[in-house]
């Protein structure tokens, strides 16, 4: 399996303790390559099957994954 590149939000009443979130995303292996923590959101990759502890972590509301736009051809 390879990486796949994603975003996250942390919840609401987890925005003031958004570094702590930051720090346990990446623990479970998460490459940080945006940090938004005005929106409380983060992007970055991770290897697909490290994905459900991403999703795991305390102070994570949602996970998406990057879709790929491919034009009509």
């Amino acid at each position: 399996m390879g990486q796949i590149r994603l975003t996250l939000l942390v919840s609401e009443d987890w925005r003031d303790r958004y570094p702590a979130v930051l720090e346990r995303c990446r623990q479970a292996g998460l490459t940080i390559e945006r940090e938004l923590a005005e929106v409380g959101a983060i992007a970055g990759r991770i290897e697909e099957e490290r994905l459900c502890a991403l999703k795991a972590i305390e102070g994570v509301s949602a996970v998406e994954l990057e879709r790929l736009n491919r034009g009509l051809e």
